[in-house]
């Protein structure tokens, strides 16, 4: 069962929103640990009004009394939560193997990994998905953007695909498993001693997370496998969402190569031009669609990014998202 969603509570805006998801990196804190603070707690770490801290904990409240009523959902406790993952867990696939995910190869050719060690729900991988990149050292604005298109892309059913790097990627990852729906992990290290981050650690299920990486077992994380890995979260993804990237780093270079590959690729406008967010306006320079705040909702709207989805999912024939009762939002201008 998901829990609720902290900007459906009222009181909490986007502002808010951010403020609290800023403090929950921070100290990695899960959804399930705010809502289990008492409201003088929530509103001390916060800095909220009392009566937007009670609304907080009653809500947290009611989602544990309804989670007691139904099955407790089975979590993952061994390999990647208290204990490293290990070579007996992990699958193999050489690019030549039939079960080798033909993603991978239609969206990168001949760059696609030769090797892939995998752990986890191979399913995921063929549902529809969006990849995210942005600074580890993101802005409260894009900590907020990013949870808010990831629970939208949760609702729908579809995957949201990361690198598991502090801030956005962790931030999505989390989101997803949340909200009941799939996340994939694709490492910039070998996959033998890789541990999940401890924010995760709470949702995570052996249906609903899948481990990736291209790199010998116990290889250990260097600039060049993350800048590498960047092209794998792109192959693994029908789109992907750039949220924020200074004009140089491993993020500018995600954007970069969705470009080089003619990828979809969404970024996050910004009022507010600082150095942290330089990089976006050079994509949207360069052809990529920006991802906009509705002004009907408040919400990042993924109008379009759904539909091209949509239609990617519909010429390729993949399965198709859930039904969900989503609105659709309108474009802003």
């Amino acid at each position: 069962m998901a829990l609720p969603n902290l900007m459906d509570i009222k009181g909490i805006g986007k502002k808010r929103y951010a403020i609290i998801n800023t403090k929950m990196t921070e100290n990695n804190w899960s959804l399930n640990d705010v809502y289990a603070m008492s409201p003088d707690t929530i509103k001390k770490i916060f800095k909220l009004p009392i009566n937007v801290a009670k609304a907080i904990s009653e809500t947290g409240k009611k989602a544990v009394a309804e989670r007691k009523q139904s099955k407790p959902d089975k979590v993952v406790q061994p390999k990647t939560t208290t204990d490293k993952l290990s070579e007996k867990d992990t699958q193999v696939f050489d690019k030549k193997d039939s079960n080798y995910p033909n993603r991978l190869k239609q969206i990168l050719g001949d760059a696609a990994p030769e090797k892939l060690y995998i752990w986890g729900n191979l399913e995921l991988i063929d549902k529809p998905s969006i990849g995210f990149c942005g600074s580890r050292n993101v802005s409260d604005k894009g900590l907020a953007v990013t949870a808010d298109v990831a629970q939208q892309i949760a609702e729908l059913g579809w995957v949201v695909v990361s690198g598991h790097a502090r801030g956005v990627d962790a931030t999505a990852h989390r989101v997803a498993l949340e909200n009941n729906a799939g996340t994939i992990i694709v490492l910039p290290q070998g996959i033998n001693g890789f541990k999940l981050r401890s924010e995760l650690r709470r949702y995570a299920k052996k249906e609903n997370l899948l481990i990736i990486s291209e790199f010998p077992l116990n290889a250990r994380w260097n600039v060049g496998y993350a800048m590498q890995r960047n092209r794998t979260i792109i192959g693994l993804s029908d789109a992907m969402v750039l949220v924020e990237s200074r004009t140089k780093g491993g993020t500018f270079n995600a954007g970069k190569t969705a470009l080089q590959y003619q990828h979809p690729l969404f970024v996050v406008t910004f009022d507010d031009k600082k150095p942290s967010n330089a990089g976006n306006d050079y994509f949207i320079q360069r052809g990529a669609t920006r991802l906009m705040k509705s002004q009907t909702t408040g919400r990042a709207n993924i109008t379009t990014l759904r539909q091209q989805v949509e239609s990617q999912q519909a010429r390729d024939n993949l399965p198709s998202a859930k039904p969900t009762q989503m609105t659709l939002l309108l474009e802003s201008e």
